[in-house]
């Protein structure tokens, strides 16, 4: 095998340095990570007393914040269901008696084998 020419050997490497060239200036810059903006966090309220709190407990979020009636929102909001109706209950069949029919076809019977096995002859030796 022969060596490779002095003018191959230089566009060879003029291939390489300009496929490392396009490969570096065509990769995408990085991006810089964004810095979280700071906030300004509202303090948060001061505990409620103890009065407060017992309200909260006895009356319910609907009536304290929307300024319900709970006696009429009940009445508007509830209604009287229907009385459930008894299930019906299954009643058996009575049950059917096979009468014996008289069919032209005859009853066949269990009789003894004998008739159909064939007499074995004693073996002799």
């Amino acid at each position: 095998m022969s060596t490779p020419s002095l003018s191959y050997r230089f566009g060879e490497a003029l291939g390489t340095v300009t496929r490392e060239f396009l490969r570096a200036v065509q990769q995408p810059r990085p991006k810089a990570i964004p810095r979280p903006h700071l906030r300004h966090h509202e303090p948060a309220a001061p505990h409620p007393s103890g009065d407060v709190l017992e309200y909260m407990c006895q009356v319910p979020a609907i009536a304290r914040l929307r300024k319900v009636n709970l006696a009429d929102w009940y009445e508007q909001n509830t209604r009287e269901c229907a009385p459930e109706k008894p299930k019906h209950t299954r009643k058996r069949k009575a049950a059917v008696k096979a009468l014996p029919s008289s069919s032209s076809i005859p009853v066949l019977k269990m009789g003894p084998l004998n008739d159909l096995i064939a007499p074995v002859d004693s073996l002799t030796c």
